[in-house]
């Protein structure tokens, strides 16, 4: 009897939780609610389970959380939607204290039991996170998650970062998109960064020019010249652009103009100690005395493409036979 009476219930070890919580003393309180749910064993109710694993949540101890959490929404489903916001809560709140460990802790666990779930101006950290690691293809789904979802909150890094993971996988053009937003949004070009980012750009604006050049796209191999021009980088490469300035404007039948880039090329690298240099010169030469525009290297060219052409449409008519 005596053992009896002097046994503490659940619901007063459950109550002094409370009074601790109320108090800021969430270590006092995890106790008592420990104390109180192996009182009641199978019985504890899911208002209790939820005190206890949101201290425990609170607390970072996120494998009690998880397990908690766990057992009570197998229990009780329509605790679902208060979970979740409880996690969305503390993620944003450790996310913007920059402990980004316990935000995607937070994160990993919404995702993992609503794959649709919506995190709002989570994704950046997301983005942020994957583009660390390096994971360049996970970083551009975050990153485009957050802009479409919360495009107001974007800063000028994002379109930066996207650029840089866009370039590292070898999409140029989506890369040139990304780093001249970040370009109008900073409106620093004299600074170091700008500058980088002006460097990327134009070396992506010239691979993508010489692979439209190559496939005979001229206008398109214009505009990524141009681009590159006006970013002024790199400057090692300037006059490789003025090269292929020239060599755009003689396949369009324009003497004039090309004579003008293929002098530029030549009066800039005077002592010709460059490929470029010494073909320019080479070519400028030839122009100058009257030679036809369409020369025997475009006329090789052309050749070459016809053969491939014709090798291609053997192959189509075999293979119907």
């Amino acid at each position: 009897m005596l053992a009896t009476a002097c046994t503490t219930s659940s619901s007063e070890y459950e109550k002094r939780g409370d009074r601790y919580s109320s108090r800021g003393e969430y270590v006092d309180a995890r106790v008592e609610y420990q104390l109180a749910l192996d009182q009641a064993g199978e019985g504890a109710s899911a208002d209790l389970r939820m005190k206890a694993a949101v201290l425990a949540l609170r607390s970072k101890d996120f494998g009690d959380a998880e397990g908690m959490f766990d057992r009570l929404l197998a229990e009780e489903q329509s605790y679902a939607d208060r979970v979740a916001s409880l996690y969305y809560l503390h993620a944003q709140r450790w996310a913007a204290a920059g402990d980004t460990f316990a935000a995607l802790r937070a994160v990993d666990w919404l995702q993992e039991r609503d794959s649709t779930a919506s995190l709002g101006t989570l994704y950046f950290m997301l983005g942020d996170a994957a583009y660390g690691r390096p994971d360049y293809e996970q970083a551009v789904s975050a990153y485009l998650m957050a802009l479409a979802r919360v495009p107001d909150e974007a800063t000028a890094v994002v379109s930066l970062r996207l650029g840089e993971a866009h370039e590292r996988r070898r999409n140029c053009a989506a890369a040139i998109g990304y780093f001249r937003r970040y370009l109008a949004a900073q409106g620093e070009e004299g600074s170091l960064e700008a500058g980088d980012v002006r460097y990327r750009m134009g070396s992506c604006a010239f691979l993508l020019a010489e692979r439209a050049f190559a496939s005979a796209d001229l206008p398109r191999a214009q505009r990524y010249i141009d681009l590159m021009v006006r970013a002024g980088e790199p400057v090692n490469r300037l006059a490789d652009a003025d090269f292929m300035q020239a060599r755009i404007h003689e396949r369009l039948g324009d003497r004039e103009k090309a004579l003008q880039y293929y002098r530029r090329v030549v009066e800039q690298n005077r002592d010709r100690s460059s490929r470029t240099s010494m073909e320019a010169y080479r070519r400028l030469k030839q122009l100058e005395f009257g030679l036809p525009l369409n020369t025997a290297e475009r006329l090789a060219e052309e050749a070459a493409r016809d053969s491939l052409r014709q090798a291609r449409r053997a192959q189509r008519d075999e293979g119907r036979r």
